[in-house]
């Protein structure tokens, strides 16, 4: 196989950036199947808080989008295995992989191979359980932060289930968590890899987000969150992520109060894209490609098929970079 037919493209970047829009201008012109990176696209049934693929994805071969029960834990382990399948066939029907997203761990795992860590200590985990009911995630996060910073920095502070795996590894090896995942030395895949961050900055992603989140409200999230607790099917890791949580944590009050609701939601999604573009500067095999206030989707994928070193598809218009 030559090194162009088996190259892995990634297309990733913080939460708002537009990322799919111009992985799937790619996949379009360059025939390349897109492989989901992204940690909640991964769960059937949310779609709308997920802001997973609609029609915009006809004609596009899409893996890794809409394959798991909500109900389930999708491990990363389970996504590094599933990926390295896709990949397989990818390359079987003769195609190559595009994998589009924004989940850090996701592509830890891609680049850098996974961190598999001690098994789960069922004691250890209900023991953290019991305190985050007693004290508050914000306690166990405290301690985590004085264990190991350069974890803390990856993990939003209400995030139990990440907080509990971090100090439970602490507490079964010794070691901090953030240490031994540098350890992984080898890409669990074959390469060579093509990596691309599109991001934009601050006041550009700021509006984007405000965009996104009025977007969802408008479409039904609410609705589509009543819709999925009452077939019981929002629970565990899916419960949790941003848009989904916040809406949970309203359904209960006498009035729903839609513009607190849009704050909530504003708020921890700019919390999570500053994680993500923290966890984005480890890798120094990424090429930037930074959004303006007056790009639109094809100048930006003009710009990314360049940082790719793909054939020009998509015209010769020079984008911001």
């Amino acid at each position: 196989m030559s090194a162009a037919a088996a190259s892995i493209y990634v297309l990733t970047g913080p939460t708002a950036a537009g990322k799919k829009d111009v992985g799937f201008a790619l996949a379009r012109a360059h025939g390349l199947d897109v492989v989901g990176m992204d940690s909640v696209k991964v769960y059937r049934g949310l779609s709308i808080g997920a802001a997973a693929p609609g029609a915009e994805a006809d004609g596009i071969v899409l893996h890794l989008v809409g394959v798991a029960d909500p109900r389930e834990r999708f491990s990363v382990g389970r996504w590094i295995d599933d990926a390295a399948a896709a990949v397989d066939a990818i390359r079987a029907a003769g195609r190559r992989p595009l994998f589009l997203g924004g989940t850090p761990l996701y592509l830890q795992a891609l680049l850098r191979g996974l961190f598999e860590g001690p098994p789960a200590d069922p004691v250890v985990r209900e023991r953290h359980r019991v305190e985050a009911e007693q004290a508050g995630v914000a306690a166990l996060y405290a301690r985590l932060v004085g264990i190991d910073p350069d974890a803390a920095a990856r993990i939003l502070p209400t995030d139990l289930k990440r907080i509990s795996r971090a100090l439970e590894v602490h507490e079964l090896t010794g070691e901090r968590i953030s240490v031994l995942q540098r350890a992984g030395t080898k890409p669990r895949l074959p390469g060579p890899f093509h990596v691309v961050h599109l991001t934009a900055p601050r006041p550009v992603l700021d509006d984007r987000i405000r965009e996104r989140v009025a977007r969802m409200l408008d479409r039904g999230l609410v609705d589509e969150v009543r819709a999925l607790q009452a077939a019981g099917l929002l629970r565990g890791e899916a419960a949790t992520a941003i848009g989904y949580r916040e809406v949970v944590e309203r359904l209960g009050q006498d009035r729903l109060d839609v513009d607190a609701l849009r704050s909530a939601i504003e708020t921890h999604t700019r919390q999570l894209v500053r994680k993500q573009e923290r966890w984005f500067k480890r890798f120094c095999e990424i090429v930037r490609v930074e959004r303006g206030p007056d790009d639109d989707t094809s100048s930006l994928a003009r710009a990314v098929e360049r940082a790719f070193g793909l054939p020009p598809h998509l015209g010769s218009t020079n984008a911001s970079r």
